[in-house]
């Protein structure tokens, strides 16, 4: 050592001093205490300012979900079935049992929904049967069977309609519904209402992955698309109640019955996988950026926009059920019975982001009637009176959407 000449620091090829290096680990030391005490308290009870933070396991969003699973058990314990409200269908996912009456919805022994009258079991002579598919909008949820705008058709004299709509399906399980209870009704005609903002339920097998507040808790079947563009059924993975039971308590067998199949679990794995079992899952601010990227894309203009897989996989479910029903010597007809929101936005908008799909159906020889006109001419978007509390239909947006329907089918004929 050179006498008088004293050394503060090493400075590295990069010009980092050694004061510099411990500076800044002793700020990731912090950072990463800050990130821990966060983890440890503010998401301690997996929440943060009131939303739950991935991982998702199970997973269960609102108090209602949770309820649908404590029941599924109660009934396990008891050895009896859960009862009507689950509605459960290993086949369908979840389906009204034929029969089955329960507050304001009536089935008759098709399984179809009452409005005026049971469907008869014998067509009349001369009639027009036509079977109704779809969801909720197309039951007539939250108004009384006359109410629907499918009874409201039904009492055209020469036609029998039925309704075979359930509430959360989307374009999968009507099909399979007609394939299964429409196809032995011999219909004349296949009704699908097609609810633009429903399209996403085509991409889940658990409604509240795709859509965290679902009122529906219960699994389903879905169907991706082969190398030829063909859809390819996925049964439900539940076809029992233990089933149900043992997917929503264990996380990795959850996980393996899903990551091939739903959208989201294969769009954001980690979201989805048992707790602590990515290092994702052991950081705060991690933790937080998985529940930010898991909550996006799912803008349903998007998903109808030209090229998105999910438009890809809704035109050839709709053209798979044009050859069902052609097979049964039927023409299927398709409503699009658009909900509020769908409604606001193509007024934000200037423009319907459905249009396009609308329109390579009609192209295609598919005929389309979209109630949206009907709707925004009554007065729809102004008057809440046309909406019922869970912006369903109301009656009178029910009789709007009938009157349109009849007006442009009926009368052609």
């Amino acid at each position: 050592m050179v006498e008088g000449l004293q050394v503060t620091g090493t400075r590295g090829a990069h010009g980092v001093t050694l004061e510099g290096l411990k500076k800044l680990l002793v700020l990731l030391l912090v950072v990463l205490l800050l990130d821990q005490l966060i983890l440890y308290t503010a998401l301690a009870d997996g929440f943060f300012l009131g939303r739950w933070v991935a991982p998702f396991d199970p997973p269960l969003f609102t108090e209602q979900q949770e309820d649908y699973l404590h029941r599924i058990r109660l009934a396990i314990e008891s050895g009896e079935g859960p009862g009507e409200a689950s509605l459960f269908d290993p086949e369908l996912g979840w389906c009204p049992p034929k029969g089955l009456t329960s507050g304001l919805y009536e089935h008759d022994w098709a399984g179809c929904r009452v409005g005026t009258a049971p469907l008869p079991p014998t067509r009349a002579e001369g009639a027009k049967r036509i079977v109704a598919i779809g969801g909720s909008f197309t039951l007539g949820a939250e108004v009384p069977g006359p109410d629907s705008w499918v009874a409201r058709l039904d009492e055209h004299e020469g036609i029998e309609l039925a309704n075979l709509g359930v509430s959360g399906y989307g374009i999968d399980q009507a099909l399979l519904r007609l394939r299964r209870d429409g196809a032995p009704l011999e219909p004349d005609e296949v009704w699908l209402g097609l609810m633009p903002s429903a399209i996403e339920r085509i991409t889940t097998q658990f409604p509240p992955i795709s859509a965290h507040w679902s009122s529906v808790a219960a699994f389903k079947p879905l169907f991706l698309l082969d190398e030829a563009g063909v859809p390819e059924l996925v049964p439900s993975p539940v076809q029992s109640f233990a089933d149900y039971d043992r997917l929503l308590g264990d996380q990795a067998a959850l996980f393996a019955a899903l990551r091939d199949s739903d959208t989201w679990v294969r769009r954001c794995p980690a979201a989805f996988e048992p707790r602590g079992s990515s290092w994702s899952h052991w950081f705060a601010a991690t933790r937080l950026a998985l529940t930010w990227l898991e909550s996006g894309g799912r803008d349903p203009a998007g998903f109808l926009a030209a090229g998105h897989p999910v438009r890809e996989l809704a035109r050839a479910l709709l053209e798979q059920l044009e050859r069902e029903a052609e097979a049964l010597g039927a023409t299927l007809r398709i409503v699009v019975v658009p909900a509020r929101s769908d409604l606001e936005r193509a007024r934000a908008d200037g423009s319907r982001y459905w249009e396009g799909l609308v329109q390579e159906l009609v192209a295609s020889g598919v005929p389309v009637l979209d109630a949206s006109d009907a709707l925004e001419a009554a007065g729809a978007l102004e008057d809440d009176g046309f909406w019922m509390p869970g912006n369903h239909y109301s009656p009178s947006a029910n009789a709007v959407v009938a009157e349109a329907v009849g007006a442009a089918w009926f009368q052609a004929d």
